[in-house]
């Protein structure tokens, strides 16, 4: 993740966010699109943090096995990391009207940095095709959280 959504340099701006360079693009600096991580056999489900590049662990009642089996669904893939992309449309909807193509749009282009990084680094990466919805939405109850994308990742066989 590190070539795909580690922040660069934090930027000091006029919203009550911190706004961030980094490797993808985004509207207005906003980044609103999370990434959440499950590796095969772990118990949890953890965020990219990327201001510390890491991972932190979700505190969600989501199973992480109800969500792979609904993956598996689509593209069985068992040895394979999923990646859950999570958008808050509240960030970018703080700076822009009509708010939802740009997320959808940074979505996009985050799930593209990832296909280009996975090819550099000898990975397979498969995007899915779906949104994540409805266990986007369920992560953090009270949350504005919307599903923008999934997709395994892993090594070549």
């Amino acid at each position: 993740m590190q070539f795909t959504c580690r922040v660069r340099a934090a930027l000091a701006g006029p919203l009550a966010f911190a706004q961030s360079h980094r490797p993808a693009p985004s509207a207005g600096a906003i980044h609103p699109v999370h990434v959440v991580v499950h590796r095969p056999g772990d118990a949890a489900l953890c965020r990219y943090d990327p201001f510390e590049h890491g991972l932190s662990k979700l505190d969600t009642s989501l199973k992480p096995s109800a969500l792979r089996t609904a993956m598996h669904e689509v593209l069985d893939a068992p040895a394979g990391t999923l990646l859950l992309f999570v958008a808050e449309p509240g960030l970018t909807a703080s700076k822009y009207e009509d708010a939802a193509s740009l997320v959808w749009r940074d979505a996009g282009v985050l799930l593209g940095m990832f296909s280009m990084a996975a090819e550099a680094l000898s990975l397979n990466f498969s995007p899915m095709g779906v949104t994540g919805e409805p266990w986007a939405s369920q992560l953090i109850p009270g949350a504005s959280l919307v599903g923008v994308g999934a997709a395994f990742v892993g090594a070549r066989a």
